[in-house]
């Protein structure tokens, strides 16, 4: 269960980082990517719950902390962008920072296993 998330988290990331790129390099980025993008991560913190849910010993709880906190400022943009209003493009680096971090510390807690 772990190495799905760890999996689904890399897809996630990779998918983030062709967003990123759109949108600081002023291009249109395409809504479904970003839907598909929030589902998976999404479905990521899911996985991790359900893995923390059964498993004895140690928890990567603070990575789905930020998950979860990246969760509410992805659908925040999301949200923006849907109504056709403008958010200020720091709240994506700060989200891109929160999942990075999420995604570093569930790496590092998975190689540790």
């Amino acid at each position: 269960m772990l190495t799905a998330s760890v999996i689904l988290y890399t897809i996630v990331g990779l998918m983030g980082i062709y967003l990123f790129v759109r949108l600081f390099s002023k291009s249109k980025t395409n809504n479904l990517i970003g839907i598909i993008h929030g589902s998976l991560g999404l479905l990521g913190v899911g996985l991790l719950i359900f893995y923390i849910s059964f498993v004895k010993g140690d928890t990567p709880y603070i990575s789905i902390l930020l998950f979860i906190i990246a969760v509410f400022i992805g659908g925040g943009m999301l949200a923006a962008k849907l109504t056709g209003k403008r958010f200020p493009l720091w709240i994506a680096v700060i989200h891109s920072v929160i999942a990075l971090s999420g995604i570093y510390l569930l790496y590092s807690f998975w190689s540790n296993m």
